[in-house]
């Protein structure tokens, strides 16, 4: 079990430059250019509506402009494929006027066949025509091929094994991995801080500043917690080159788990094992929740997935019980579960404030005996009803609204 819970954990937590969205077009882009023979004449791009939505208004590092067809004309100007997701950490001012000179040739598309996580880069040339297809994740390229293309047909990545999992399980797992396998977890936490710093310069954080200056904010751990959280996303959201530790492919995702069990841990004096342990612990709790609810959606997944998982962390470094586990992720889905993610851009940030907040004051509730009732609403008695129910309601219920979401964002 622990191997296996270990591996999953660290194929999605890796470093990454910029908002995942443009990240994961970027890197598509810069693929197909390093197969390419000759000039770029043409390029034709298409993605899902998810994918879409969340590159349309946010950041991308090393340049000013904003845009899908601007992270795909970065990643053609620039963009280091062999770096992975970290594919725009190196884009520099003569990338930018590169990028600027290729936009005229890029048409962007979107596809509404697609439901998973899909972009699909056509580059021509004189001698040549390259296709790169990713699909179900930012980094999953499963397609680099030359014309005559065959149509694709999306694949099913979905493993069920998570399903058969309990806290129980994943508590065991915490409590028994070994220590020196969880440091790629303390730079996380290291590298989500730094950009927390960087944020604090930035408009959103010298406004927390001024408030608490007022008095309008008190030093408390809650607000405190989400001070550094919301910096980071802040910061990232605005395109600030420096590397995020992600989670399950989603920067914010990774920020707000890491951070917010990592800012508890330091506001209260826990020991680091206690605190790598307890990240461990809701990185496991994080991946279970994103198998229900795919790895984009029209909730926010800051809040009933990274943000809830963080919660659940904080009570198992706290000594809670799996039922106060439990407690704290009704506590969460109770109050928030209908965010919904309307495109990634600076205001994240304070979604990411309103989650990690949630998220602290949950764990504390919880480990005092107050929960939100398994009979209210969508909520449930048991982990895997739980997640079955906010699943039914992301990817059934509330497709209609994603659509809704896009179409007045285009119309802007």
């Amino acid at each position: 079990m622990n191997d296996f819970l270990l591996k999953k954990i660290q194929d999605v937590v890796v470093p990454a430059t910029g908002c995942t969205e443009p990240v994961a077009i970027a890197l598509n882009a810069a693929t197909a250019r390093d197969n390419l023979k000759g000039k770029i004449k043409a390029v034709r791009v298409k993605m899902d509506i998810c994918l879409l939505k969340n590159a349309m208004g946010v950041g991308i590092p090393g340049v000013p402009e904003r845009g899908v067809a601007m992270c795909v004309a970065v990643g053609l100007a620039g963009g280091d494929a062999s770096r992975g997701m970290d594919v725009l950490g190196g884009i520099t001012e003569t990338h930018h006027q590169r990028a600027l000179e290729l936009l005229p040739l890029i048409e962007v598309q979107m596809d509404d066949t697609r439901t998973n996580l899909y972009v699909e880069t056509v580059l021509e040339s004189d001698e040549d025509t390259v296709r790169v297809i990713t699909d179900g994740n930012h980094d999953r390229i499963v397609a680099v091929e030359h014309a005559p293309f065959e149509p694709y047909i999306s694949q099913n990545f979905t493993d069920d094994s998570l399903e058969s999992y309990t806290i129980e399980d994943f508590r065991k797992f915490a409590d028994t991995v070994e220590l020196d396998k969880l440091s790629f977890l303390k730079e996380g936490v290291e590298m989500n801080l730094a950009v927390s710093k960087a944020g604090e310069k930035l408009p959103w954080g010298k406004s927390m500043e001024t408030l608490a200056e007022k008095g309008y904010m008190g030093d408390s751990l809650l607000l405190n917690v989400q001070r550094i959280t919301s910096c980071a996303s802040f910061a990232r959201m605005s395109g600030v080159q420096l590397p995020v530790m992600t989670t399950t492919g989603s920067g914010n995702q990774g920020i707000t788990l890491i951070l917010t069990v990592a800012a508890t841990a330091m506001e209260l004096g826990v020991p680091e094992e206690k605190m790598l342990r307890a990240i461990a612990f809701a990185q496991a709790i994080n991946l279970y929740a994103k198998h229900y609810l795919g790895t984009l959606s029209c909730l926010c997944s800051c809040s009933v997935a990274s943000g809830l998982s963080a919660s659940a962390g904080i009570v198992y470094m706290m000594g809670g019980s799996d039922q106060q586990v439990l407690d704290t992720m009704r506590n969460v889905l109770g109050s928030i579960s209908g965010m919904i993610c309307d495109g990634a851009k600076e205001g994240c940030a304070s979604k990411v404030c309103l989650s990690t907040g949630l998220s602290v004051m949950s764990a504390m509730m919880a480990l005092n005996g107050m929960n939100t009732k398994a009979a209210d609403g969508i909520l449930a008695d048991n982990l895997k009803d739980l997640f079955t129910n906010l699943g039914n309601i992301a990817n059934v219920g509330m497709a209609p609204a994603n659509a809704a979401i896009v179409d007045i964002m285009l119309k802007k």
